[in-house]
């Protein structure tokens, strides 16, 4: 068997928050994990755009 290759992290989250991620998940026919993941990764892209690329190995 292959290895993972996304990492997983415990994350708590508020339930009305959650609530209301799961309904967009549901919106937009993705499981959970990956709606909060593309949420995620649209806001680091508008953060690179205004303040630069992030470099995680400085």
């Amino acid at each position: 068997m292959g290895e993972y290759k996304n990492k997983t992290y415990p994350l708590r989250l508020d339930n009305n928050l959650m609530d209301k991620l799961r309904k967009l998940a549901e919106q937009e026919d993705r499981p959970l994990s990956k709606q909060i993941e593309r949420i995620v990764r649209e806001y680091i892209q508008a953060y690179e755009q205004e303040h630069g690329e992030i470099n995680p190995d400085e």
